[in-house]
């Protein structure tokens, strides 16, 4: 929760300083503060689908020509063998994952109502 208030914090403050350089146009702290969470929710689902392991084969290919590589220079001897069961299984974790999607859904969803009420 206390990251959550942070983020949104921080959004509120980017929100305004927008705001203040475009002279309180109309719109101009409803558009920051949108695009600041949407910049949050794609971050926390990029966040969560590399959590989940969507990259791990990415990964272990990357690393396996890597290594080819450097058998052929001689960099590397040929018992580091990387196996896929060590990426299949990785567990990675972020802990802003949640906090930055629950923010960005918050203040996206804020500020589209919030628009349609100014415009009613």
């Amino acid at each position: 929760m206390k990251n959550i208030l942070h983020l949104l914090a921080i959004d509120a403050i980017v929100s305004i300083l927008y705001s203040i350089i475009n002279n309180f146009s109309a719109y101009s702290f409803l558009n920051c503060a949108f695009i600041v969470g949407m910049v949050y929710f794609l971050f926390g689902l990029l966040c969560f689908v590399w959590e989940k392991g969507f990259f791990n084969i990415t990964l272990f290919s990357f690393n396996k020509i890597s290594q080819q590589f450097q058998r052929r220079k001689g960099i590397l001897s040929e018992d580091n063998n990387i196996t896929i069961e060590d990426y299949i299984c990785r567990q990675n974790s972020f802990h802003l994952t949640n906090s930055l999607l629950i923010s960005g859904l918050l203040i996206s969803i804020s500020s589209i109502g919030i628009s349609f009420i100014i415009i009613s």
